[in-house]
């Protein structure tokens, strides 16, 4: 039989049963270490409890009596006093409170437990390996559990802080760097350079009739070689660091690892992180549900992941991997397959060639970029990139197969396939929610949700947040995609700049998207509306979307696009918002204090801005705007009357409403030319 257990700072006693309210225990530890399965640990004051991190390892209810008396109080309304409930404080130097089985086997049967009407303030976690947190969640951390609910609870002034970044041990470095080299002399051997040079002869022999066309100088294999590891080690020098990968210190407030909670009507302010998602961070294969929650005014940024200022999504980890994962884990395992994918990418006894006709077309392409860009499959590719000297490119791209190929034949010992076919039907979620006033260094500064991480939000506001790169309300990447009903995202600002650039080097401008940035996720608008958004000298004050390269990792090329295509399936992300959408009243080419700027470069699309991009695996666009003239309307961008660098000849009298920039076809429509686009003439349809 469930038994009620009671706390009073005051009055408590420090041995008992604490089964009476006239001998309760002093400390909410004492309590709950007499607490059995199924009891219900009541708090009588509203004391502050200091107290070492309180493990909840079984179900049990944590309450305050302030919330058992008033059962409809809500700390999410401005008017709550929350001095009202009592506190548990972690005094700076460690987590307040983590709820979880001991063990991950545990998940499926643990729970319920229920807390509710407490005060989490205070807490400092700190990643370490031994945490089964790792790090996140400074106030509260749920581990390996979904039977839990936390309600009405006020998780203010938590804090994480990130270990150290680790480098690049040299051995795995090198491995890297020797299978990226010896693909390259495989693509161009040494009995093929006299067949290659008589090829570039005949080339230059074309492109003296080409006007400014400088001959292509002939090859020297053991020169081209030595320059390409000199890339290699300029892209990834010795001991260069390595970020942690699988949420360590995410959260300030709270952070849900491997596990689904409900949160409702709870109040998540104040909260830093040293990692994504300063009020909430979602890490590992777990999709929590918020109801009628505010997350307000907490940030992400001074040190690690920077991303997400209110709430950070992190789910799609490599699960059979070490779940204190970093850069180095991932390299290691391409490390270890890196002579059977390059075999692969080669394939046994093939001569990989390129014809005059098509080294004349990729040079044609390289002298002008509104030539059509010669498709060539990967190895033909590496070795153009070479014999046109573009050593860089050709070192990048030999990585990038590598990558892929690794991925592409043993994905499956890293990644577990029934959890990513979970990530693609499952989502975080959010109904009748705040996100207000939040900030991120770099993406984000509301929502980011990364590595195929699904969210919904219902009837929820995201307003006021800002950032100082992309998605100044919201941010999508990696294969994860955005679901919006009946919401408002307003009043949001990105800066549009590169959060720490390396030192000596000036901060460089990225994609904006005041309200909404997507890159290679797919992003729905039902009944939504975007507006009072802003971006500075970028594009897209209500929201920017694109397909393009997802960069590097740890300073190795494109590698994470390897993983969204060969891991994840992202081939093809779509764009999509109803005709009871609004976007208007959003700006681009305006600073953070909305005063506009002189001689803005890139302000354009102030409502939408689309951009399908070249590189090669990078998804394909399926964009659907209904009743374009109507949904989106009233948008400001400064950029005006300006040549555009997609489409040869043609002048953009104006991108205030919608930008649709084809770097595939060197297209360009806005609002001023997009009648080819308009269905019906009514709805915005492109694919390229």
């Amino acid at each position: 039989m469930a038994t009620t257990r009671y706390v009073h700072a005051g009055r408590g006693v420090r041995s008992g049963r604490f089964d009476s309210e006239r001998k309760p225990a002093r400390t909410v530890a004492d309590a709950l270490r007499a607490a059995a399965p199924g009891d219900t640990v009541v708090i009588l004051d509203n004391a502050v409890y200091r107290e070492p991190e309180l493990v909840l390892d079984r179900p049990v209810t944590l309450i305050s009596e302030h919330l058992r008396g008033r059962p409809a109080a809500d700390p999410a309304d401005p008017r709550f006093d929350a001095r009202a409930l009592p506190a548990l404080d972690g005094g700076g130097r460690h987590r307040v409170l983590r709820i979880g089985p001991a063990a991950p086997s545990g998940r499926r049967g643990f729970g319920p437990v229920t807390v509710t009407g407490l005060r989490i303030t205070g807490g400092h976690s700190v990643h370490t390996p031994s945490d089964p947190a790792l790090g996140a969640g400074g106030g509260i951390a749920v581990v390996d559990a979904d039977d839990v609910l936390v309600e009405r609870c006020v998780i203010t002034g938590n804090r994480t802080g990130t270990a150290p970044f680790p480098a690049w041990p040299e051995p795995d470095r090198r491995a890297l760097r020797d299978a990226v080299l010896t693909l390259l002399g495989d693509v161009l051997p040494a009995g093929a350079v006299a067949s290659v040079n008589r090829m570039i002869a005949t080339v230059n022999t074309m492109l003296s009739w080409v006007r400014g066309a400088a001959p292509l100088p002939t090859i020297d294999r053991a020169a081209l070689l030595a320059e390409a590891a000199r890339t290699f080690d300029a892209l990834v020098p010795p001991g260069v660091r390595a970020m942690w990968l699988a949420g360590q210190s995410f959260g300030g407030g709270v952070a849900t690892v491997w596990a689904s909670p409900t949160l409702r009507h709870c109040l998540i302010r104040g909260n830093t992180a040293e990692g994504r998602g300063g009020g909430l961070a979602v890490v590992g294969y777990g999709w929590p549900t918020l109801e009628s929650c505010w997350i307000d005014r907490n940030a992400s940024g001074r040190r690690g992941r920077l991303d997400g200022g209110g709430i950070g999504c992190e789910v799609s980890l490599p699960g059979r991997l070490t779940r204190d994962l970093s850069e180095l884990d991932l390299i290691r395992f391409l490390a270890d397959r890196a002579l059977a994918a390059r075999t692969a990418v080669l394939s046994p006894g093939t001569i990989v060639t390129l014809t005059p006709s098509e080294l004349y077309h990729f040079l044609r392409w390289l002298l002008n970029p509104f030539e059509p860009n010669p498709v060539l499959a990967k190895t033909p590719r590496i070795l153009a990139e070479l014999v046109t000297g573009r050593v860089q490119e050709a070192v990048q791209l030999a990585f990038y197969a590598i990558a892929a190929s690794a991925l592409r034949l043993d994905r499956w010992s890293a990644w577990q396939e029934q959890e990513i076919l979970d990530a693609r039907r499952r989502a975080v979620t959010l109904r009748d929610c705040r996100v207000t006033g939040n900030s991120a260094a770099d993406d984000g500064g509301g929502l980011y949700a990364s590595v195929l991480s699904r969210v919904r939000l219902d009837g929820t506001e995201v307003s006021g947040n800002r950032t100082g790169s992309m998605g100044g309300g919201v941010r999508l990447t990696m294969g994860s995609a955005g679901t919006f009903e009946q919401c408002l995202i307003r009043n949001n600002v990105s800066r549009g700049l590169e959060a720490a650039p390396p030192p000596g080097q000036r901060r460089r401008a990225k994609p904006g998207g005041g309200g909404i940035s997507a890159r290679n996720a797919d992003l729905t608008l039902t009944g939504t509306r975007v507006t009072g958004n802003t971006t500075s000298d970028r594009p897209g004050g209500g929201i920017v979307h694109y397909t393009d390269t997802e960069g590097n990792m740890g300073g190795v090329p494109d590698m994470w696009t390897a993983i969204l295509r060969e891991v994840f399936g992202v081939t093809k992300v779509t764009v999509r918002a109803d005709a009871a959408s609004e976007i208007s009243g959003n700006r681009c080419g305006y600073d953070e204090h909305g005063a506009a700027l002189a001689k803005p470069l890139f302000a354009k699309g102030g409502g939408v801005f689309l951009l399908q991009a070249t590189f090669p695996d990078a998804p394909r666009v399926d964009v659907a705007l209904a009743s374009v003239r109507r949904t989106v309307h009233g948008n400001t961008a400064l950029t005006r009357r300006y040549t555009s660098a997609v489409q040869p000849g043609t002048v953009i009298p104006t991108a205030n409403e919608t930008c649709v920039q084809d770097l595939l076809n060197h297209r360009e429509w806005t609002e001023a030319n997009d009648a080819p686009l308009l269905k019906g003439g009514a709805d915005l349809r492109f694919t390229p």
